[in-house]
């Protein structure tokens, strides 16, 4: 359970700190006169910046708790590759999704969802590729260790 609640509390911290970076840029690309956690339309839809900004947090939480919690797929040994990528797959996107809508990254729409899903298939299979070529490259290392 320790293990566990380390990974939780890591992952909120981590998510918090990318959604941070991430609204920090946003405000810059607004070119607002003031910190934003997301857009405008979505700060004006709160009392006030600041509550937008607290739900925003948690939002950011939340998100970094569910990467967190989907890595835990890769632990499972007696699963093939395949199965953990396209179970990690599914619990980020199912989790993720409607956060980043909630978060006011996009709106629900069907042509913002679809844009959405393809951006994040790229970028996960991007990742994913990059995984699975430093682990090819590990495995092929640990064999010629192994030969001499």
């Amino acid at each position: 359970m320790t293990k566990l609640l380390k990974l939780i509390m890591t992952s909120a911290a981590i998510g918090i700190t990318i959604g941070y970076l991430v609204a920090l840029s946003f405000s810059g690309l607004y070119q607002t006169r003031y910190f934003v956690p997301s857009a405008p339309t979505y700060v004006a839809t709160f009392s006030s910046p600041l509550t937008a900004t607290l739900t925003s947090t948690g939002l950011w939480a939340l998100i970094g708790i569910v990467f967190g919690l989907a890595s835990l797929t890769f632990q499972q040994s007696n699963w093939s590759i395949t199965r953990q990528t396209v179970v990690n797959f599914c619990l980020t996107y199912l989790g993720f999704t409607p956060l980043a809508i909630l978060c006011g990254w996009f709106p629900l729409d069907f042509h913002w969802l679809l844009s959405f899903t393809g951006i994040f298939i790229l970028i996960y299979a991007f990742l994913w590729l990059n995984y699975y070529l430093a682990s090819y490259h590990e495995v092929q290392r640990l064999n010629r260790l192994l030969k001499k």
